[in-house]
């Protein structure tokens, strides 16, 4: 089997993503669909195979050790400490956040995870769920990373920077690494600050849970909904592969951000930047 054949990821039979008029594709969109409008979020279990899986595997664990790592304290838009908001604010709301980040730019030129990334079929499967036209993240270093969680790390509550991110767990920890999120806690003209504080000060009444396993595809609106993974535990590294897409053509992340989670920027992160919405972060 060619590992540039589609059916070599994807369980075609279960998902045939590349089959529009498949009753099997109606059914997953309108099932996704109805997910994302409701919730935020959805899973497509074990739809790569594990073969690509295992590959993909020994892929992540290469270059892994060349992640920007950081354990720090950050707030959830990744931005610094502002004197002009009162202290009881989530803005001024610091927590612990250690984990590592493999860069766009760390990835082989025939990577097996990027040429899953830049499939069209994978592209356009998404982009029906989402009923939107989308297009792969044009920041070099923040379209597909890997988020590197070693025993002990925890990645705490934070938006991204896109509308959307499609996520592959590639390697799960022994333990831990709970996904947690809480939809729709802000929107394109309210930071709704009030709830969020409620979250962060341990209101656990909104938050809902997934427990990933390897070769599951997660569809997420992470733009605007708080989310995090919980501390992994045990000796495996748990490397969660994100696919980032954006509504609109170009989109490139800040530089501060840029700085913070992959350890530098290049010369288009001080162009001027096309953005997605108006948000602080």
């Amino acid at each position: 089997m060619k590992k540039n054949n589609l059916s070599y990821f994807i369980n075609l039979e279960k998902f045939p993503i590349h089959d529009r008029k498949n009753s099997k594709y109606k059914k997953i969109i309108q099932e996704a669909k109805k997910a994302l409008v409701t919730d935020g979020c959805y899973v497509f279990k074990s739809i790569i195979n594990t073969e690509a899986i295992y590959e993909m595997q020994k892929e992540a664990s290469t270059i892994e050790d060349q992640a920007h790592y950081t354990t720090n304290k950050v707030n959830v838009y990744f931005s610094k400490d502002d004197l002009k908001y009162p202290k009881d604010h989530p803005r001024r709301f610091f927590m612990e956040r250690s984990n590592g980040f493999v860069s766009g730019d760390k990835f082989a030129k025939k990577s097996l995870i990027k040429e899953l990334y830049y499939s069209e079929n994978l592209k356009n499967f998404i982009s029906e769920c989402l009923d939107i036209k989308i297009y792969h993240y044009a920041d070099p270093l923040a379209s597909l990373t890997i988020n590197v969680n070693k025993p002990g790390d925890r990645f705490s509550w934070h938006y991204d920077t896109n509308e959307f991110t499609v996520t592959l767990l590639v390697q799960d920890s022994d333990k831990g690494g709970i996904f947690q999120y809480v939809p729709n806690i802000r929107n394109k003209e309210d930071e709704c600050y009030d709830e969020v504080l409620k979250l962060l000060k341990g209101d656990k009444s909104r938050i809902k849970e997934i427990k990933l396993n390897e070769g599951d595809l997660q569809l997420f609106k992470g733009r605007y909904a708080l989310h995090r993974a919980t501390r992994a535990e045990g000796s495996k590294t748990r490397n969660l592969v994100v696919f980032t897409y954006t509504e609109k053509e170009n989109v490139i992340g800040s530089s501060y951000r840029s700085e913070e989670l992959y350890g530098k920027t290049l010369d288009v992160h001080k162009e001027k930047r096309v953005r997605s919405d108006s948000l602080k972060d």
